[in-house]
């Protein structure tokens, strides 16, 4: 089946956008919000299937309304709701509001954990007499379990990206530089419908798609505090593949997200070239003991944190504590939410008291670091059920 008979938005999904929009609405009544504006894309496209510049008004009750900057009749084709309204101008918001009889907004929602100074400034410009709550969390939350029409997408790119991990083995050897085989990587996935971006909620930070890491450049520090991110081609970009070659001897892991369609999965191989040094191949092991039991154990029920105590209980058990998640500046969490985008909620971390609930999608991600060595580890996409966290990715 081709990605785009995944793609959200159909009429035949409206009744799941309605739900969604429903849900949402229930949250801005509990706030007392007469309504939510809402700019983001991937919050954007969940709400109302398309993601054009502009902005979503949310009332509390009824439909929503987009207001777009341009592309409008795309808009009106992707979208969900209709009419779609085009403005020109920043200020025209909350004239068309107005119009639609909603004046004198004093309570509205926004998205505070990405909005920019710059453009939270404008809004207040807009509605001098306005007081404002972050609605982000209420959003993320409702992402977190996913729809049967969601679980389908992303078995889809599930079932892509299995093709690519065996083309990866079947096509990489040592000699090869670490671009060359992002290359081949990526070109292949590209032919499969990939869609060469990743969507990740924060500030932009030059996002690849993925990582090849071979030997020591697996404990390259990269600015932020992920497990693994490459060296990469310069300072401005220090993620990714660079031109160090795969040697014997060596791990080499690559680390890629699969989005054919909208919704992702996340998956990390390791790849051993002659033998390498035994503590490599004893924490390659235990990564994967690790995820085999963050798996039985995430059941409904089950809190986020208690999921990464226990990793972090196994690694010490391993005598492995020191390398797990890092080796400098450790990476606090050991998995998490994916679905829209990479870095959804929940978040597999200390303390983190989330839920487990059925049909949440967690991407599982052990990893030991080594300095001057490298990384191993494994990362797997599941979905959440009563049985525990079945895989989703295959390879």
């Amino acid at each position: 089946m081709e990605g785009e008979d995944w793609i959200m938005g159909k009429e035949g999904f409206k009744e799941e956008y309605r739900l969604r929009v429903e849900l949402f609405q229930k949250r801005l009544k509990e706030k007392e919000l007469e309504g939510a504006l809402i700019f983001q894309p991937a919050d954007l496209f969940y709400l109302a299937g398309t993601s054009p510049e502009g902005h979503l008004f949310v009332p509390p009750e009824g439909e929503p309304r987009l207001l777009v900057y341009g592309e409008v009749e795309r808009a009106q084709e992707e979208a969900v709701w209709n009419p779609v309204v085009p403005i020109s101008s920043f200020k025209e918001i909350p004239l068309s509001l107005a119009d639609w009889g909603f004046k004198g907004l004093k309570r509205l929602g926004t998205e505070m954990d990405i909005i920019s100074l710059k453009l939270f400034s404008r809004y207040q410009a807009l509605f001098p007499d306005c007081q404002w709550e972050d609605i982000s969390p209420d959003l993320r939350t409702l992402r977190m379990v996913k729809s049967a029409s969601e679980l389908e997408a992303i078995r889809y790119s599930a079932s892509q990206h299995a093709k690519v991990f065996q083309y990866i083995r079947e096509h990489i050897r040592p000699g090869m530089t670490e671009l060359e085989i992002a290359v081949e990587v990526e070109t292949y996935a590209r032919r499969l419908g990939h869609q060469g971006r990743v969507r990740f909620r924060g500030q932009e930070q030059g996002l690849p798609i993925g990582v090849v890491a071979a030997g020591p450049n697996g404990a390259c520090g990269i600015g932020v505090p992920w497990t693994i991110g490459g060296r990469g081609l310069s300072g401005l970009y220090p993620m990714g593949a660079s031109t160090r070659r795969w040697e014997t001897g060596e791990p080499l892991l690559v680390d890629y997200a699969g989005v054919y369609g909208d919704y992702l999965v996340d998956q990390t191989r390791v790849y051993f070239a002659g033998q390498v040094d035994r503590i490599l191949e004893r924490a390659q092991a235990v990564a994967y003991e690790i995820a085999c039991s963050l798996a039985e154990a995430a059941r409904p029920g089950t809190t986020a944190g208690e999921l990464y105590a226990l990793a972090v209980k196994q690694a010490r058990q391993a005598g492995l504590a020191d390398y797990f998640m890092g080796w400098d500046r450790k990476a606090g969490f050991v998995g998490h939410g994916v679905g829209l985008e990479l870095n959804e909620w929940p978040v597999l971390a200390p303390g983190q008291e989330t839920v487990l609930e059925p049909g949440m999608v967690l991407a599982i991600e052990p990893k030991f670091v080594f300095p001057g060595q490298g990384a191993v580890g494994v990362e797997d996409t599941y979905l959440v059920t009563q049985e525990g966290a079945k895989p989703l990715t295959q390879g």
